[in-house]
């Protein structure tokens, strides 16, 4: 009925096959119309929302033009982005070689700036070595001992524990206290020439021996034969700034000269630990601590074996 209906309606008449039975369908025509209306306004219907569905269609290939605009304008600007990004990393790279380049020159500055400061230093040195080698001999008041004594502490100081430079202050302090036995030798000598002798008990009345520290006026390992080594002890010590030992002597017989004598003769500012090789019955070689100022210190295969160390605060 359906198909006849749609013939009906497309063609204004039905089918061929269906005329003939025309009649049968008489009594219900009355339901045909009533269907055919049905049928038209399912049409009309299916019509508005083909109509809607174009309209949909059209916004939604409006949308899709101006999403399709978007998406292009955020591709260029991403290009932008990416040409921006790629200077940046050339300029880091620029940057990184600049950076780079001034650190090797800090470097090498630095490198240099040390050559010079130790060159400085070499011949801040020597100047002075020079400069108290040539005026030593022209010393004779005590003041002016005294202050070569303190500038000779304080360059010591002025270096770190195991500079270099250590050395060769050991060698020019060596150097003066000799000179100053030289000098006391010879002043001796002229006076006994001319019959000046010193009374029994008395000091001799000489200022630049007077004022140099205790440790200078006892001979060295190089000091003029003139003194009386059988009542001396020779003394070796060490000290944790400096690299080479120290050789004095002290005018006091091995077994009577105690920690006092020893302090005396080194002669050095500050807080220190005193250690002396000795030899123990039970352990055999050991480094004994000495700490009473009036203790005898122990000798070693007939000399004094010791080391001057810094104290620090530890508690003994």
């Amino acid at each position: 009925m359906v198909f006849r209906l749609q013939a009906l309606l497309l063609h204004g008449s039905l089918p061929e096959e269906d005329q003939d039975g025309s009649v049968s369908f008489g009594d219900n025509r009355a339901n045909t119309e009533q269907q055919l209306v049905l049928i038209r306004s399912r049409l009309d219907q299916s019509t508005e929302e083909a109509l809607d569905l174009k309209r949909e269609l059209l916004r939604h290939k409006q949308e899709a033009r101006h999403l399709q605009a978007i998406k292009d304008a955020l591709q260029q600007r991403l290009a932008v982005q990416e040409d921006a990004v790629l200077q940046l990393k050339q300029e880091l790279l620029r940057c990184n070689m600049a950076k780079d380049q001034l650190e090797g020159e800090n470097a090498e500055l630095k490198h240099k700036l040390s050559e010079r400061n130790k060159l400085l230093t070499e011949y801040e040195v020597s100047s002075f070595i020079i400069y108290t080698s040539m005026h030593l001999s022209c010393l004779l008041q005590g003041e002016e001992l005294q202050l070569v004594r303190e500038a000779l502490r304080s360059l010591r100081d002025s270096f770190s524990g195991h500079d270099p430079q250590h050395h060769t202050l050991d060698t020019l302090e060596q150097g003066v206290s000799s000179l100053m036995d030289r000098l006391h030798s010879l002043d001796t000598q002229r006076r006994q020439d001319r019959g000046e002798f010193k009374s029994p008990g008395r000091r001799a009345n000489s200022t630049d021996r007077d004022s140099w520290p205790q440790s200078s006026k006892m001979a060295h390992s190089h000091s003029s034969p003139g003194l009386d080594t059988a009542v001396s002890t020779k003394v070796l010590y060490f000290t944790d700034r400096s690299l080479t030992p120290f050789l004095i002597n002290i005018p006091k017989r091995l077994g009577e000269v105690t920690l006092r004598d020893f302090k005396a003769a080194v002669d050095r500012q500050g807080s220190f630990r005193y250690h002396f090789k000795a030899l123990d019955p039970e352990f055999g070689t050991v480094k004994e601590e000495v700490f009473q100022d009036g203790a005898v210190v122990p000798g070693w295969e007939g000399k004094i074996v010791a080391w001057v160390e810094e104290d620090h605060g530890e508690r003994r």
